[in-house]
């Protein structure tokens, strides 16, 4: 009985270690040395509205700043607005980011009643024009692995009213 329990007991590390590797393998997405993209939003857009679940349509823009470019296959990212969550998005376009350069990618957001009310109420109450918004989410790179991103920025609802001339 003691035999059998030793070998329990010393095959564990062993599997654990087989496990941490291969968790840790399937994390990576770029080769090393290769500095993370970037990804911003380039333009947002409305899309089905309905009363309990809005959708919106993002495009985003990854820019590579390595010498070897590469694809990416899918992404799926939580879009924050005033530092609440306000949407979960996804894409699944194939995208090659050519080296030093960008790339773009389409990516539906869904948003539900809740998230909506919520910042039309902050809106209301404080007349913001400005809004902040942070994504994060993973990057689905062809072959195999993933690559975290998070980016924040703000935009100013000013910019969508009409100008008028002078």
């Amino acid at each position: 009985m003691i035999d059998a329990m030793s070998k329990v007991f010393l095959r564990a590390p062993l599997a654990v270690s087989f496990f941490a590797a291969a968790i840790l393998a399937g994390c990576a997405g770029l080769p090393p040395g290769m500095q993370p993209p970037s990804v911003t939003i380039a333009d947002f857009g409305v899309g089905n509205a309905g009363l309990f679940e809005q959708q919106f349509n993002l495009r985003l823009r990854i820019q590579n700043p390595n010498p070897d470019e590469f694809k990416i296959d899918g992404m799926a990212f939580d879009l924050d607005i005033n530092e609440q969550p306000f949407a979960k998005a996804v894409g699944n376009q194939i995208v090659t980011v050519p080296r030093y350069g960008s790339g773009f990618m389409q990516a539906e957001a869904v948003s539900t009643l809740g998230g909506l009310l919520r910042q039309f109420g902050r809106f209301i109450e404080g007349n913001r024009a400005t809004f902040k918004y942070r994504i994060k989410g993973v990057l689905s790179i062809a072959g195999g692995g993933r690559v975290p991103f998070e980016e924040t920025g703000e935009f100013d609802v000013r910019a969508l009213a009409p100008k008028i001339p002078e």
